[in-house]
């Protein structure tokens, strides 16, 4: 088990790396290409879009994990549920999110018509049922290949498109057709290995994945709001330009935190096991990985005020220059991720989950609050504070609020002393 869990999750490292270095390459060319208007308007269709999209995806994989992990005699059925759930989720998240982009840009039939040929990519998500069957077995290799064949060869398919001139209608489409062809290959190794049986589904089935599922669903529903909510504002009240100026600050302050995802996905077995033999130990490892996680953001945060300008210049070039600003800003909120996702271990282990949702409620109108008195005043500046004030006060005030998660907060602000990276291990630690 640990062989096939080591190997899983060298898969899984294997696309986040590739999926950077092409953002890095070919994600950065399209932005350059583009120029900061037209990206900027793809990346608002893209957000707006986003807002919809988690109606499709109804966030329900874990527990549909578990289930199929606790009732492998059901399998055909769970899956068959969720991708009943989804295929409707994701046809709602479609029709709503038409006339929605209308409303929004009634004078803009471009930006009408890049929504609709993203949102057609929501109704393809429903395969993700392929991705649960795998989880559940370990397996993620078969969904990884499938993701990263189509991301490679869409990622050539944009190239040519550059080389070729072609509008930004083409590069929305291509984003479908990467998830449609992803779609596509998932379901043939699946075929190829499971055989032809078919899939039924259940109501009871549905409605009890949907009521233990439901906290991650509005968690999801609600950081996809938190995270995407300040391009669509700015979209709304400023221009596309500072969309896109906004959207290059963002795709820089956002490429390193995929680093405490991996540490934590590496070290959460050795914490589960820690906490069952040793409660004192567990403890001091939890405040040394709070600790790392808030100087791994600090070290990125000051790399990004000393060379953030000529690096945004060095990779997106001058009609990017007004970037540097939010990038300086929306790096920081790097520390308070990096330390949520680090807390995510212990509240797993603690079966705290649902705390997540309340945390959510109250930061994101707080959130929205400060993007709308300050985008007009201070422009992506003032949503890249807008998103570091609301995302500190989500990660090291609210939670004091819940008597619940209050040590575990004293705990990380207590872990910003350096001393706590140099917890000497153990004996059996």
């Amino acid at each position: 088990m640990r062989k096939q869990l080591f190997a899983n999750l060298n898969w899984l490292m294997a696309d986040r790396i590739l999926r950077i270095a092409g953002s890095l390459v070919v994600g950065i060319w399209v932005a350059r290409y583009l120029g900061p208007s037209d990206f900027g308007l793809l990346n608002f269709a893209l957000s707006f879009v986003a807002l919809f999209g988690v109606v499709g995806r109804l966030g329900l994989d874990p527990v549909a994990v578990r289930e199929l992990t606790k009732h492998p005699e059901k399998e055909k059925e769970i899956l068959g549920s969720v991708l009943r759930l989804k295929l409707w989720g994701g046809v709602a998240a479609a029709v709503l999110v038409m006339p929605a982009a209308w409303l929004a840009q009634p004078d803009n039939p471009l930006f009408v018509a890049l929504v609709a040929i993203i949102a057609i990519g929501i109704l393809f998500n429903a395969t993700d049922a392929i991705d649960i069957f795998y989880q559940a077995r370990v397996l993620s290799k078969h969904v990884v290949r499938a993701r990263m064949y189509a991301f490679l060869a869409i990622s050539l398919v944009k190239v040519g498109l550059i080389l070729g001139d072609f509008s930004v209608i083409w590069f929305a489409l291509t984003g479908t057709v990467e998830i449609a062809f992803a779609a596509v290959l998932m379901a043939w190794a699946y075929h190829r290995r499971e055989g032809k049986g078919r899939w039924g589904w259940r109501s009871g089935i549905e409605m009890h994945l949907l009521k233990d599922g439901w906290p991650l669903v509005a968690s999801s529903l609600l950081i996809i709001i938190h995270t995407r909510i300040d391009q669509v504002m700015i979209g709304q009240m400023l221009d596309e330009a500072q969309v896109g100026l906004y959207s290059a600050a963002i795709s820089i302050s956002e490429a390193w935190l995929f680093v405490p995802g991996l540490i934590v996905q590496t070290v959460m077995p050795y914490f589960v096991q820690l906490r069952e033999r040793d409660a004192e130990g567990y403890h001091q490892r939890l405040m040394q990985l709070y600790s790392a996680m808030f100087w791994i953001g600090a070290a990125a945060g000051i790399s990004a005020i000393l060379l953030g300008k000529p690096f945004i210049l060095l990779l997106f070039g001058e009609p990017y220059a007004g970037a540097y600003g939010a990038l300086v800003f929306t790096i920081w909120t790097g520390i308070f991720i990096a330390q949520a996702i680090a807390r995510g271990v212990w509240m797993i282990s603690e079966n705290l989950q649902l705390y997540r949702v309340f945390n959510n409620l109250l930061i994101v109108p707080i959130n929205v609050l400060l993007n709308y008195l300050w985008i007009p005043k201070y422009g992506i500046n003032g949503a890249a504070v807008a998103s570091l004030i609301s995302i500190g006060l989500g990660t090291w005030a609210i939670p004091l609020v819940f008597a619940s998660l209050r040590k575990s907060n004293i705990d990380m602000m207590r872990s910003i002393n350096p001393r706590y990276l140099f917890v000497r291990a153990r004996s059996g630690n």
